[in-house]
C-alpha cells in the first residue's frame, strides 16, 4: 500500500520525476532503477519497488525472480561502466524497528566500490550465508530487522539486528572504508554533480 508520506511513492507518482529531474534509468514491471541522492561514489544506484512495501522482505515472493534479474542487470551495467557493485539493504520491519533505514520504502543500494564489508559487519552482528531473497521474507516474518549484504562477487549474507543501530549504518561504513567519511549522510552531501554524471553516463546503457 502506498504511503502518502513516502518520498519515493510521491516521486514515482509524478512519472519518476523530481526537483532533480527525471532520475529513472530503467524500469521492469515491478521495480525501478535510479541514482541515489547522496552519491558516495558516482554510479551509486537504487533498486526500488514501484508499489509501497517497507522492505524487500515484505515484497511478494512471486516478485523475487524479477528482482534478481534486475539486480543482475544492474551488476552488469555497473561492472562495465564503473566497478562490480556491492548491494545492501537496511531491512526495517516497522517505523520503530528500522534497522538503520531512513526511507521506509523497499529498496536495494547498488554501490560500485571494490571493497568487502563482511568482516566489518560481522564484528557486531551475527550473520549467515543465504541463497535467495526468500531468506529476507523469513526474517521479515520473524519481525526482527536485518542487514542484507551482497558482495562484489555475488555472495549473499543476512545480518540479524537485535539492537538499535545508527541511521544509514552501512553507508557510514562504506564511506569511512573508502576514505570519504564526509559523504555518508545523503542529506548533508547529496552529490548532485555525481548524480547528473551518473544519469548522463548510464541513461542509454540499460
Amino acid at each position: 500500500m502506498r504511503m502518502n508520506s513516502c518520498p519515493y511513492c510521491e516521486e514515482f507518482k509524478d512519472g519518476f520525476s523530481s526537483e532533480y529531474g527525471n532520475r529513472i534509468l530503467y524500469e521492469s514491471k515491478n521495480f525501478v532503477v535510479f541514482p541515489s541522492l547522496g552519491q558516495i561514489v558516482e554510479g551509486y544506484l537504487l533498486i526500488a519497488s514501484k508499489k509501497h512495501y517497507i522492505a524487500i522482505g515484505e515484497i511478494p515472493s512471486k516478485f523475487y525472480f524479477e528482482l534478481n534479474a534486475v539486480c543482475q542487470k544492474v551488476r552488469k551495467i555497473l561492472s562495465e561502466n564503473y566497478e562490480s557493485p556491492l548491494f545492501f539493504e537496511h531491512g526495517p520491519i516497522s517505523s520503530i524497528k528500522k534497522g538503520g533505514c531512513c526511507i521506509e520504502h523497499a529498496h536495494f543500494h547498488a554501490v560500485p566500490v571494490k571493497i568487502d564489508i563482511l568482516e566489518d559487519l560481522s564484528k557486531n552482528f551475527k550473520y549467515k550465508n543465504i541463497k535467495s531473497f526468500d531468506s529476507l521474507k523469513k526474517q521479515f516474518r520473524k519481525e526482527i530487522p536485518c542487514f542484507y549484504y551482497e558482495s562484489n562477487f555475488g555472495e549473499k549474507y543476512l545480518f540479524e539486528i537485535q539492537e538499535v543501530v545508527p541511521s544509514q549504518y552501512i553507508r557510514r561504513l562504506i564511506a569511512y572504508k573508502i576514505g570519504k567519511h564526509e559523504r555518508w549522510d545523503w542529506r548533508a552531501c547529496m552529490g548532485l554533480d555525481e548524480l547528473k554524471r551518473t544519469i548522463s553516463k548510464l541513461k542509454n546503457k540499460f
